[in-house]
């Protein structure tokens, strides 16, 4: 299967330049950010340098704590990122504590040895369960210690079936693998590998930082009046239908909602100004001074969700109907209850939330108007917080292990 799969990534670094002229931005940004990278401008190495590749931005807030820990004890190490999506790439640009940010090639054994060859790591971390072959064949050959850190494994995944089974020969190979549960170590040791660890989700030590580095946001504050807020962060489509279907079934609502989209684009938010028009919406961006009169308010910005859900009081977290679900730990860190979708299984902190009951999943309208109503009458705070702290500490406990390495 190793060669299937050094065939198909060869013909797709073959065509990758015709992927130019697709009309699809996110395609264009992918395939021209790859072109521009052929040849990296990396800074020179003058003590120990640290890789971390993360698939997009969710890994990138799993790795952001063992960075800036390795940064703060070693103030001469560099630290190189690499992406595989370009919004992860895009949005991650300005991170101060990065000697360069590029994009991961296209997995071949050519381009996979240039890479390593410029990067010239001491230690690589990939996060959560994104493996390349070739990538990671050839960290192993140079004997580059490399870890996975902050891992989720399932019994249904690609690497458990015959066909992935020349990835999964790959696992025994990392110095170390991280991971954030019980059912990712039992399936694991049940498969023979001994190089594993329980040391949870990163992410819980990434939402306490941000908690407490809180920037507050005036605008929003003003919008929030001393009202009771709903945010619906990162939402897709079938979110905003469930809020609008509860607006029209409770016209005289008496809190304020945000509603921060996944898709920013001009097309998706006029879509939603017009889907909510009878709510007179008004957008973030278009803000100056004065706020109107107003129950609900577009975020159409990128960087300010994460301080937005300080002003909340409950939470919709988009993509639990099928495209994955986004982050319920930030608003969570806040004390914020926070309600999803049904698809949940690969998404442990999903499942934890539920058992604390700091976290609530819907299945249609009529199971999200009745959890919602619930939350409303009963406000209990400080569950949320306790539930982020008791699981704080997975970076700490990577860093000590490998401190022994």
């Amino acid at each position: 299967m190793s060669l299937l799969y050094t065939i198909l990534f060869e013909f797709i670094n073959f065509i990758l330049p015709l992927g130019k002229f697709f009309k699809s931005a996110k395609i264009k940004a992918f395939v021209e950010g790859r072109l521009d990278e052929l040849t990296f401008n990396l800074p020179l190495k003058t003590g120990r340098r640290y890789w971390f590749h993360c698939a997009s931005l969710g890994e990138f807030e799993q790795a952001k704590p063992i960075i800036e820990s390795l940064k703060e004890s070693e103030n001469h190490c560099s630290i190189i990122i690499t992406f595989f999506s370009p919004s992860g790439h895009l949005y991650s640009k300005d991170y101060q504590l990065a000697d360069a940010i590029i994009y991961l090639p296209i997995d071949t054994e050519k381009n996979a040895k240039n890479l390593i060859q410029q990067i010239n790591p001491d230690a690589v971390f990939f996060v959560k369960y994104e493996l390349w072959f070739h990538v990671l064949n050839q960290l192993f050959k140079h004997q580059i210690p490399t870890y996975l850190v902050s891992a989720v494994f399932r019994k249904n995944q690609f690497l458990f079936t015959f066909f992935g089974k020349f990835i999964f020969n790959l696992l025994p190979k990392f110095k170390q693998i991280f991971l954030q549960d019980n059912i990712s170590y039992n399936l694991l040791k049940n498969k023979g590998l001994s190089n594993i660890q329980i040391t949870g989700d990163t992410r819980y030590d990434r939402v306490i930082a941000r908690s407490k580095n809180l920037i507050l946001n005036n605008t929003l504050e003003t919008f929030k009046n001393q009202k009771s807020l709903l945010i619906l962060g990162s939402s897709w489509p079938e979110e905003e239908q469930l809020i609008k279907t509860y607006l029209d079934n409770h016209p005289l609502f008496d809190f304020k909602i945000i509603i921060a989209p996944h898709d920013i684009s001009n097309q998706h938010i006029q879509d939603l100004i017009e889907q909510f028009k009878s709510f007179s919406p008004i957008q973030y961006s278009q803000l100056i001074n004065d706020i109107p009169q107003t129950n609900l308010l577009i975020l159409d910005t990128i960087g300010h969700l994460a301080s937005a859900y300080y002003y909340a009081d409950f939470a919709i977290i988009g993509g639990g109907f099928g495209r994955g679900l986004h982050n319920i730990l930030e608003p969570l860190a806040f004390d914020v209850p926070v309600i999803f979708g049904p698809n949940t299984s690969k998404y442990p902190e999903a499942k934890m939330a539920i058992d604390a009951q700091v976290g609530f999943q819907i299945s249609n309208y009529q199971t999200f108007e009745h959890q919602f109503n619930l939350l409303q009458k009963n406000k209990e705070k400080g569950k949320q917080k306790q539930f982020i702290n008791i699981n704080a500490g997975a970076s700490q406990k990577i860093l000590m292990a490998l401190s022994h390495h």
